[in-house]
């Protein structure tokens, strides 16, 4: 069993939480509550190279609507489109990489609702609690052949 390898400026209560649980393999968790998509892409790198099995998982913050939080919504969408091609790549060599949306959903024009993730109907979820998130990184953690997705949680 492995201890989560906790990076970024994470939450303390979060911290607190998963570094009382162990994980079936090893987990970089990206907790970056204002996430620099080049800087978690060389930490996830980083931590391929290392080799054998893993699990990266990254949290990704809503921005608000806006030009204001434009690199907020760049970075979300880099990072989006990063956990499915790293995925791929990766999963060969046993690296899985997921993320979890804390309210976040990029999507492109094209798709189709369902497929976007998009809310069926316009009432809002609420927003995840510590004990969500916990939750949802120990069930990644726990379903072997996940890799690719992007679970959206209070979105």
């Amino acid at each position: 069993m492995f201890l989560a390898m906790i990076a970024g400026d994470p939450d303390p209560a979060l911290t607190a939480l998963l570094a009382a649980t162990a994980f079936p393999q090893r987990l970089l968790l990206n907790a970056d509550p204002v996430p620099d998509s080049a800087a978690i892409i060389a930490r996830c790198e980083g931590f391929a190279a290392e080799g054998g099995p893993g699990l990266i998982i990254s949290l990704l913050p809503a921005a608000p609507p806006g030009l204001r939080q434009f690199s907020l919504h760049q970075a979300v969408a880099t990072l989006w489109s990063f956990t499915r091609q790293a995925a791929l790549e990766w999963g060969p060599r046993g690296i899985r990489v997921n993320a979890i949306g804390l309210g976040s959903a990029p999507f492109g024009p094209d798709e189709a609702d369902d497929q976007a993730g998009r809310n069926a109907a316009n009432v809002l979820a609420a927003p995840a609690t510590l004990g969500d998130i916990v939750a949802t990184v120990q069930a990644i953690a726990e379903f072997a052949s996940m890799t690719g997705q992007i679970i959206r949680l209070g979105a």
